[in-house]
């Protein structure tokens, strides 16, 4: 358990959050660069096979991103009966969290072999003419990471109930593990170095298959062998359904799956809008959402943070702490992606060339990106209070507000400037800082409101309710 650092001392709080996110921010860049680097491997196999794991990947981003975001109920019921030193609790958490952690990714394997086909030809459908390469090779993509996941869900379950425990230093050192498989595997499936073949795309696949494996071998000797502050008594665990220990975990992940649902697919369209000004603002629109990644990996690496606070300060009913643990983190994290814009808006030109060497794609990218550069201070905001109100169970809130943000702010005023008013690329990137701003005044609002201190309280009284 984290030690909780009481109000009245701001300056230990914030060095107490500052512990707990440097490791969740380093875990998050980390993963970023083995994605870049694996990007930039099978693109040196041609634009057929990148186009066809690119294609794949939105499909896999939708599907295991909703999956994943069931894990957050892992992470917040855990904080919580850690903070209420309910031991008990928290092994059958752990123990249910394990065995849907197995379980669910049996579903994504039937989905793969059953449907990858009709997924990526649904994902071409405004294409002329299916690209028989990428349909082939992203089919088998997706077949292989879908059931790769019967890995690499249980890793993700291990990381969420550590975080849950307030140990975020394994989570890194599981993901070292998991990313550094991850790249040799690729290299070598990939060229076929050695003995082994060149599979282009399907050794893409595979490398991904076995980071994942070597990742839940490690993530499983942590469990075993005891060696972070997680003390389950395996002897006494029953290794069974206990469906009240299930509902409680998917009442909060189900809404934050959903919320990842709502996300990604207007993202989806979001980007097919985009995709209407031609080739060169694609390219340009992909430049600035990789430069922004940066700060925004500050962002999740506080929000984690915040989540794993709140959620054991309100297990110790320290409902005042739990509030000002979520502004000092929000706070720290205004202050760092601040800084962290400073230089890309000073800079913004050198450091898009870095990208592309097109002075087009240039003058396309640079005053958008001085423009989004501004808003990054607010999406911390939303980044870390969506974090904290997470950490309390408040997902079904947090649902509603990206559904307003992503679906409504996003999509309708990028729509009015991007079409309508003919600002085009620039358009729909204002649509985006509108959704930003709505969904910070939404979360500010709710936060405020402090009603999602009570929400386990109020649940609890239903069921002795429904009891009785």
């Amino acid at each position: 358990m984290v030690e909780l650092i009481e109000e009245s001392n701001s300056w230990k709080m914030r060095k107490s959050i500052v512990n707990l996110a440097w490791p969740a921010v380093l875990r998050m860049l980390l993963e970023s660069i083995v994605g870049t680097i694996d990007i930039i491997m099978v693109g040196s196999l041609g634009a057929a096979s990148l186009a066809a794991v690119d294609v794949s990947n939105r499909i896999v981003f939708l599907v295991v991103g909703a999956l994943t975001a069931l894990t957050i109920g892992s992470t917040a019921l855990v904080a919580r009966y850690v903070g209420a030193n309910d031991q008990q609790k928290v092994n059958d958490v752990i123990s249910q969290s394990v065995l849907i952690g197995f379980l669910l990714p049996l579903i994504l394997v039937v989905v793969g072999f059953l449907f990858a086909d009709d997924m990526m030809r649904l994902m071409m459908i405004l294409m002329e003419e299916v690209d028989p390469i990428i349909l082939e090779e992203g089919s088998i993509y997706i077949k292989i990471v879908f059931s790769s996941m019967v890995f690499g869900l249980p890793v993700m379950v291990v990381t969420a109930v550590l975080q849950g425990l307030g140990d975020m230093k394994t989570p890194l050192y599981i993901m070292v593990a998991t990313n550094l498989a991850n790249v040799v595997g690729n290299y070598i499936l990939i060229f076929g170095i050695g003995f082994f073949p060149q599979l282009g795309v399907v050794g893409a696949a595979l490398g991904t298959a076995f980071g994942r494996l070597v990742g839940a071998i490690v993530s499983f000797a942590v469990l075993i062998k005891g060696d972070t502050i997680i003390e389950v008594n395996w002897v006494n665990i029953k290794w069974k359904f206990d469906w009240k220990v299930i509902k409680n975990i998917f009442s909060i992940g189900i809404p934050s799956a959903v919320e990842q649902s709502i996300r990604q697919s207007s993202q989806i369209i979001y980007t097919a809008m985009i995709a209407g000004l031609g080739t060169l603002t694609i390219a340009a629109n992909a430049i600035i959402i990789n430069m922004l990644m940066i700060p925004v990996m500050f962002g999740f690496g506080f929000a984690v943070a915040a989540t794993t606070l709140v959620g054991q300060s309100l297990g110790s009913k320290k409902y005042d702490l739990a509030k000002a643990y979520g502004k000092q983190s929000t706070y720290i994290t205004m202050v760092l992606m601040s800084i962290l814009s400073v230089p890309m808006f000073i800079w913004a030109r050198p450091i898009i060339k870095l990208y592309t060497d097109n002075p087009e794609v240039v003058m396309i990218a640079e005053p958008v990106l001085r423009v989004v550069i501004f808003m990054q201070p607010l999406f911390a905001v939303v980044m870390v209070l969506k974090g904290a109100l997470r950490g309390a169970g408040d997902t079904k809130w947090t649902m509603y507000i990206t559904a307003i943000g992503n679906w409504g702010a996003r999509l309708l005023l990028s729509l009015l400037f991007g079409y309508y008013l003919n600002y085009g690329f620039i358009g729909f990137w204002i649509g985006m800082a509108g959704e930003i701003i709505v969904r910070m005044f939404l979360l500010i609002w709710r936060y405020e409101s402090d009603k999602w201190q009570q929400i386990y309280e109020l649940k609890e009284e239903r069921e002795l309710v429904a009891d009785c």
